[in-house]
């Protein structure tokens, strides 16, 4: 009656049951599915499950089903991401164990599949299965490099065993109409895929670039073939006995299960799409595209680069030099603009051990004094604390005119995204230097590897009050006694000067939500106040943005610019 004695029916025994369980599900939620398809995958990945061909069509249905589940955590990690790292976690995982079930269950049906070699039935499943075994690879690359995390060498190892057994079998080429799609495809055209999404990584393509170019990589790929022989003396090549993946060949011969890749029709056909953004932008410059386009111009150059077999990188603004030593860091406008302003709030005393009962204290207690720089190191170390990154400090690897490369640990480096502030204060040093995140990269699993933009080698915690109108017909942007105090918030003054005879350059960093064109703030100091107005839009983020500062007119620096402000409200 209640179905206690009811059977468990299996959803995977065949295409024909899978098809019904997952109609079997709301159409419009494909998240309630989710758990159920992760348990069911692992039960056909166990050691003692009962494997067939009627469960690998099954398996490879519910791979075609799932698709929309794909797609719909994909774009809620892109519009949802940044909001917190523990969001970002929680979307991240799901897609990433959504792929590893698939590849775990398809690696169980593989190694099946070779016990009975002989068996038609299975033998007119294995090229669909090499094609949903590699593309699940492509995902799990996709997937971290969200996180800009690179393969590990055995990773590499499994892609180029599964072609290599698909070249034994001679199915590398055959065509497959995938379950549930209209397309067709092959072991190869996946493969290269997969190789050419590694390529194409640079470490500072942004998650919505990445998640755009691995859908076009599909199409951009048709053409491309690999050969025993290569077309021209430049062209990449892949070493299936080896752990890395597409190289630019060098002078001298190779060794090895080398086959070669031709990306001269790739290049020429970024090439073509830049020179098509190239006119748009210069035939309508001030439409409100032209942004867009420009961000997708600089994408394809820099992806057209990397397959370029005759590319020729350009001499860098600045050379890089080896450097040792280490960096405290603070990550983030808030942080910074939050720390700036408590050390101009409250710098540290100078101390007078022994003149005080505190220094009496010390020398009842230790038997003898701290030094004043002992003790006012470990108030700056606490002071670091609460703004300062965790996971200690950060080692430098090599520094040039316009940024540094460091080693952060992966701890701070999950909270690190394309784009964000840092600023990092050399040990031993006391000025702060700020710069913006450019390129990630992960090393290990406890390492990432940051290339950081140098924008400011001067940097100061600000106050910005708003300018409101009194109402009087004599209002005045004159900080006079016409004007009132407004709402404040915190922004960051940067000043940099390349050389010393150049003409400092000063521009600020506010909230992004502060930012209007030519507003005007009043922009104050511990020790000064002046009015500005917001200048050219230098760069945008989500959390902040950088702008060029015009001032309107200098205040009298004899008292602080906030008191000035208030008298001048208390007047009215």
């Amino acid at each position: 009656m209640f179905g206690l004695g009811k059977p468990y029916k299996d959803p995977f025994a065949d295409a024909k049951s899978a098809g019904r369980w997952f109609a079997s599900y709301p159409a419009n939620d494909p998240l309630a599915i989710y758990v159920d398809v992760l348990a069911e995958l692992s039960k056909i990945a166990a050691r003692s499950a009962q494997r067939t061909p009627a469960r690998l069509e099954a398996v490879f249905c519910a791979d075609a089903q799932v698709e929309t589940l794909r797609k719909l955590l994909t774009t809620q990690y892109l519009e949802h991401a940044d909001r917190s790292s523990k969001i970002e976690h929680q979307l991240w995982s799901s897609l990433f164990e959504l792929t590893q079930a698939f590849q775990f269950a398809y690696q169980a049906f593989a190694r099946d599949a070779a016990a009975h070699g002989r068996n038609p039935k299975w033998q007119v499943l294995l090229p669909e299965l090499g094609c949903r075994q590699i593309f699940h690879l492509t995902q799990d690359i996709k997937i971290r490099l969200l996180r800009f995390e690179q393969w590990i060498p055995a990773k590499w190892a499994e892609l180029h065993a599964l072609f290599t057994l698909a070249c034994s079998r001679q199915i590398e080429r055959q065509q497959v109409p995938l379950r549930g799609s209209s397309r067709t495809t092959n072991i190869e055209h996946e493969y290269l895929g997969a190789l050419l999404l590694q390529l194409m990584n640079t470490g500072s393509i942004a998650p919505k670039q990445l998640t755009w170019l691995g859908g076009e990589i599909d199409g951009w790929s048709e053409p491309l073939r690999l050969t025993l022989e290569p077309s021209s003396i430049t062209s990449f090549y892949v070493d299936l006995s080896a752990r890395e993946g597409l190289r630019r060949r060098k002078q001298g011969p190779l060794e090895g299960r080398v086959l070669f890749l031709d990306t001269r029709p790739l290049h020429s056909l970024l090439m073509q799409n830049i020179v098509v953004l190239e006119q748009k932008i210069q035939g309508t410059p001030t439409s409100e595209r032209t942004p867009r386009r420009s961000e997708h111009l600089a994408l394809l150059r820099k992806l057209a680069s990397q397959v370029d077999p005759e590319f020729k990188p350009l001499a860098r603004r600045g050379e890089r030099a080896a450097a040792s030593g280490t960096v405290d860091a603070i990550v983030g406008f808030a942080k910074i603009s939050g720390y700036l302003r408590e050390e101009e709030r409250d710098p540290l005393p100078k101390m007078e051990s022994g003149k005080s009962f505190g220094g009496t204290m010390e020398l009842a207690t230790f038997g003898r004094m701290r030094t004043d720089g002992d003790r006012r190191l470990e108030m700056s170390r606490r002071r670091l604390a609460v703004f300062g990154t965790p996971g200690g400090p950060w080692e430098v690897k090599d520094s040039s005119q316009t940024g540094f490369r460091l080693l952060a640990p992966m701890s701070v480096a999950n909270a690190v995204t394309l784009g964000t502030l840092t600023a990092i204060r050399v040990h031993g040093q006391a000025a702060w230097t700020l710069g913006i995140v450019r390129r990630m990269k992960r090393m290990t699993v406890d390492r990432a590897e940051i290339g950081m933009q140098i924008i400011a080698n001067t940097l100061l915690g600000v106050e910005l009050v708003e300018q409101r109108k009194n109402g009087n017909p004599g209002y005045s942007v004159e900080m006079d006694a016409t004007t009132i105090e407004g709402r404040s918030f915190c922004g960051l003054l940067l000043s940099l000067g390349k050389r010393a005879s150049a003409v400092t350059v000063r521009s600020l960093i506010v909230p992004a939500d502060e930012y209007q064109p030519t507003k005007r703030l009043n922009l104050l100091t511990a020790k000064s106040g002046s009015t500005i107005r917001f200048g050219r839009l230098l760069e945008q983020q989500s959390e902040w943005v950088w702008t060029t500062v015009e001032p309107l007119h200098a205040q009298t620096s004899g008292a602080s610019g906030k008191e000035s402000i208030s008298r001048s409200a208390a007047s009215e």
